[in-house]
């Protein structure tokens, strides 16, 4: 029977980087299972977040999860300052204007994600207009100095005199 493999593609091997991350993931979880419910139940817009942003940098989940997790932080450290288990965790989560303030610091991570853009497009709008005017009006200071030649391709009229030339010089 032959053999089906290629040898040319590359086998797989088993990274010990990501074998590593995933035991760090799983010591840090074990040991600080109240500090992560805190930040899940704390973080929920930024899940939300995640899952509608759909670009591939992630601009609006990475916008809105900074400004979440800025929000939460002060909890947590009370939670890691204190302590007190699970009773704690939920007595910091049942507190509305905990929530409250959580929640509103991820809203305002949307709306500095959705304010942002238009600016920013705006902005570059108006420099490209600028930079195209700027551009036209060197274009036009060659003109006045070399004359009209220098625009014999500038709007593509050159390439048809150049065609029109090519067969009365080679007769």
């Amino acid at each position: 029977m032959a053999d089906t493999t290629d040898k040319n593609e590359p086998q797989s091997k088993p990274r010990i980087g990501s074998t590593v991350t995933w035991l760090i993931c799983g010591l840090i979880v074990f040991g600080f299972y109240e500090s992560i419910v805190l930040i899940v139940i704390g973080m929920a817009p930024t899940a939300a977040a995640v899952l509608i942003d759909r670009s591939s940098q992630r601009n609006q989940a990475k916008t809105v999860g900074y400004l979440n997790f800025a929000g939460c932080l002060p909890w947590v450290i009370e939670y890691w300052l204190v302590g007190g288990g699970f009773q704690k965790v939920f007595e910091i989560v049942g507190d509305p204007f905990t929530l409250f303030i959580m929640y509103s610091a991820a809203a305002c991570g949307w709306l500095l994600y959705f304010a942002i853009r238009p600016v920013v497009g705006s902005y570059l709008l108006v420099a490209a207009d600028l930079k195209e005017r700027q551009l036209q009006r060197r274009q036009k200071e060659l003109v006045e100095d070399w004359g009209e030649e220098v625009r014999k391709d500038a709007d593509g009229e050159g390439d048809e005199a150049a065609e029109s030339e090519t067969p009365a010089a080679a007769a």
